[in-house]
C-alpha cells in the first residue's frame, strides 16, 4: 500500500539533482528488509534512514518536505500533520488524498507508481525554498481552516440536518 519502491526509485532521481537530500521512511513492517535492500541497490542507502516506529511529529519538525506514495489511503491524517508542520506535500493522487492536498496550492499530486513525476515534483520543492514556503504556508492555513474540529463539526451537523430534512419530506 505505501509503495516504498516508487518512493525509493524517485528518491534516487532526486539525489542526482539534489545530492544533499536525505529520506526518512517512518514506521516498520514486513517489507523493511526489502526496502533496505532496494535502497542499497539504487545506491542511496547512505541517505535513507528507517528509524522504525517513532513519533512522526519529531521528524516533521526537521523535514523540508513530506512525501506520501500510497497506492490507496483512507483519510490520511499524517497528511494533515505534515500540513500543520508547514511542510509542502508531494503525494499520490489516490483515494481521499486530493480532498486534503490541493494540487499546486498546498503541494503536488502525482499519479500512483510514477517515480519520474514524483521525483520531478519533489525536486522542485527541495530546490525552490520560496515555492516550498508558499506551499507549506497554504497547507498550514488549509489544515487549520478546512480540517479543524470546529469545521468538521459544522459539516457533520449540516449532513445530519440535510438527512433530517429529507426524512421529514422537506426540500
Amino acid at each position: 500500500q505505501k509503495d516504498h519502491t516508487t518512493l525509493l526509485r524517485a528518491f534516487a532521481r532526486v539525489r542526482e539533482r539534489v545530492p544533499e537530500a536525505r529520506l526518512a521512511i517512518l514506521g516498520s513492517g514486513p517489507l523493511e528488509f526489502e526496502t533496505r535492500a532496494l535502497a542499497a541497490t539504487l545506491g542511496v542507502d547512505d541517505a535513507v534512514v528507517l528509524p522504525g516506529r517513532t513519533e512522526v511529529r519529531d521528524w516533521l519538525e526537521r523535514a523540508d518536505a513530506f512525501v506520501h506514495t500510497s497506492r490507496w489511503e483512507g483519510f490520511g491524517i499524517v497528511l494533515l500533520e505534515a500540513m500543520l508542520a508547514s511542510l509542502p506535500v508531494v503525494a499520490t493522487r489516490v483515494s481521499a488524498v486530493p480532498e486534503i492536498v490541493s494540487h499546486d496550492r498546498t503541494g503536488f499530486l502525482v499519479p500512483p507508481g510514477d517515480a519520474e513525476a514524483l521525483a520531478r515534483e519533489l525536486t522542485r520543492v527541495l530546490a525552490d525554498r520560496r515555492l516550498a514556503a508558499r506551499l507549506g504556508g497554504a497547507g498550514l492555513e488549509r489544515a487549520r481552516t478546512e480540517f479543524s474540529v470546529a469545521r468538521m463539526t459544522e459539516r457533520t451537523l449540516a449532513v445530519y440536518r440535510a438527512a433530517g430534512a429529507v426524512a421529514a419530506g422537506e426540500p
